[in-house]
């Protein structure tokens, strides 16, 4: 008789995290929509993380949570035909070990991808102690060792995403934006602003962590930025899929 009340509980103080953080009615909505179509989605497309699992069995890895996107992308690629695009590119805020990296590499043929990070670590790693801090021993080595074999499809860029913006081509345009870097709220807005003036019209750009709580206050986790930026924009772009991850679109006709 308890659980119900522990369950509800739970429920409740998630919905109130989310209203802290400010997400907006309509995303909620979305939210509660896209986890019921997500399970369904992710039916269809389990054997591609199957086969994407195995295939990196001799990876240098320590965490392998990417895993759990793998049955969604398709499916937000599919929504929006990044599979019949050829010569895509790609932007990755963030690359950890490089596991998303080789991802999107094998699931779009002829793409190219930028991998911008200091690989050093968030807050949540150098803070951690144990296993989570030696995790950063040999971290940029773990991503060399594992994105090798693609050779000139993937450019490294050691630095923070700001540095990147502030010296890459300003016209530069991505088919493929994904924000896993810094979890800051400060740090998250910036690199949604930018990033989305860097995608392509047509392109497709993905928010890691919007449901990851780690700061005290709502405000500081990346949700509160990624709301603040669907606020922003509102209008200028196609919400594609709510979840622990969001994906939006820039439209065909989009104009800088």
């Amino acid at each position: 008789m308890t659980f119900i009340p522990h369950v509800l509980g739970r429920k409740l103080a998630a919905a109130a995290f989310l209203i802290r953080s400010g997400m907006p009615p309509r995303v909620m909505w979305r939210l509660a929509r896209d986890s019921r179509r997500a399970a369904r989605a992710s039916a269809r497309h389990r054997s591609a993380q199957e086969h994407f699992a195995k295939s990196v069995h001799d990876a240098r890895l320590t965490h392998t949570w990417f895993l759990r996107h793998v049955p969604t992308w398709p499916f937000i690629f599919e929504a929006r035909g990044l599979l019949r695009r050829p010569g895509l590119r790609i932007l990755e805020i963030g690359s950890w070990e490089g596991l998303s990296c080789r991802f999107v590499l094998d699931h779009l043929p002829g793409s190219v991808i930028t991998c911008v990070d200091t690989w050093a670590g968030a807050d949540e790693h150098v803070a951690a102690t144990g296993a989570a801090a030696a995790a950063l021993a040999d971290l940029e080595a773990r991503f060399d060792a594992n994105t090798h074999a693609y050779g000139d499809r993937v450019t490294k860029w050691k630095g923070t995403s700001q540095e990147y913006f502030a010296t890459c081509r300003p016209r530069e345009c991505f088919d493929l934006v994904y924000v896993d870097g810094s979890h800051r709220a400060d740090d998250v807005l910036v690199d949604a602003v930018r990033g989305f003036e860097a995608l392509a019209p047509g392109g497709v750009m993905i928010f890691d962590d919007y449901l990851w709580k780690y700061y005290d206050r709502p405000q500081d986790n990346p949700g509160a930025a990624i709301n603040a930026f669907l606020r922003l924009k509102r209008g200028r772009y196609d919400l594609l899929h709510v979840g622990s991850q969001v994906a939006i679109a820039k439209p065909l006709d989009s104009t800088p």
